[in-house]
Parts: C-alpha cells; structure tokens; sequence
C-alpha cells in the first residue's frame, strides 16, 4: 500500500469513527437538533458536524426536519430508528416526504385542520391554505391535498416527494410569509446549503 492509500484509509476509518461518535450522541438526545447545536454541545467544528451529517443522510442513517425560528430556517437532525449500526444505504429506504414548518405565531390555529391544500405557484414559491384558494387553484402548476399536524409552536405540513423534489426541499432554506386573517401562507425556497 502506498502513500496515498494509506492516507485515504486513515482519512476513512477517523470519518467513520466521526460519524459512529455523532450517531451515538444522536441516539442519546431526545428530539432534534440544529447543526449549530449539535456543535455547540459536542464541542466539534459546524464544519465537521455538517460534513459527518452529510454522510449520514447519504446512509439513511439520520433524516432532518425544517424548522423556522426567529426569521431562519433550520435543519433539525434526527436519527432513523434501526437495529444495525452503519448499514449501506443500498438496503434502507430514505424519507421522501418533507416537512414544513409554518410558526404558530404566523396563522390562525382555528383555521387549520387535519388537511390543506398545497399550490406550485412558480418555480420559488409554494402557497399552502387551510381551505380551497380559487386564484391559486386556476394558476398554480399544480394542486394538492396534503395532511397537517398541529404542534405547540407551528402547523406542520407534510409535503409530497414529487413537489420536494422538485423545489429542492431536502437541501434548501425556506421562508414563511402569511396572510393577515392567518388562513394561508407563501412557501419562499431559495438557497442550497445547511443553515445553522
């Protein structure tokens, strides 16, 4: 084995090591967290951390959830559930849905049910409506039922995986706008990396 081999093999077991240390620590804390967080709390660079998530995701070991706090989107790390440490990615199947989170603060809770409906307004925006919207209806590239959940913070919606992937969902930032009576909300995407 030459120098360079070695080099990527030391290069390999020290992520793999990294990855193991991030998964475990995962494991450990109940809900989710932000890549700045898991940072702050382990003690690593962002830049180790988002690099170490980065092959986790490729693995299907961790998943993420969109969260919007104070005007930023975050991209809150979760691990998947699973017997196997490390598997290939090869045999487990990954997420295909993603999920929007629109602050409670931002739409009116009593409008809001076990359904909306989901618009693709351009190739930027999405509008998301508690109730059947008759503009969005005759414009929109395409219309869609889609489930909700309320959470104590914000109404969660569930976002189908050809529209994810599409707008480019699972690797972009996103921006909440609503209407004054609460009752609809424009989906901003924009931007292709992992914010803190």
């Amino acid at each position: 084995m030459n120098l360079q081999e070695n080099v990527k093999e030391v290069r390999k077991k020290q992520a793999e090591k990294t990855d193991r240390a991030l998964l475990d620590f995962l494991k450990k804390k109940p809900g989710a967290l932000s890549l700045y967080q898991l940072a702050q709390e382990i003690g690593w660079s962002i830049g180790r951390v988002q690099k170490s998530v980065e092959r986790l995701l490729k693995k299907g070991l961790v998943t993420y959830r969109r969260a919007f706090l104070g005007g930023r989107s975050l991209k809150l790390i979760i691990p998947i559930k699973m017997g196997a440490d490390l598997q290939p990615s090869s045999i487990l199947r990954k997420p295909s849905d993603v999920e929007i989170a629109i602050p409670a603060d931002m739409v009116d809770g009593e409008c809001w049910s076990e359904n909306a409906f989901l618009y693709a307004l351009d190739r930027t925006s999405l509008g998301i409506s508690s109730r059947r919207e008759r503009k969005w209806h005759e414009s929109s590239l395409f219309e869609a039922k889609v489930p909700v959940r309320k959470e104590e913070n914000a109404v969660i919606a569930r976002i189908p995986e050809k529209v994810s992937r599409f707008y480019l969902l699972h690797m972009s930032s996103y921006e909440v706008s609503a209407s004054p009576k609460g009752n609809k909300v424009i989906i901003s995407v924009g931007g292709s990396s992992f914010t803190r």
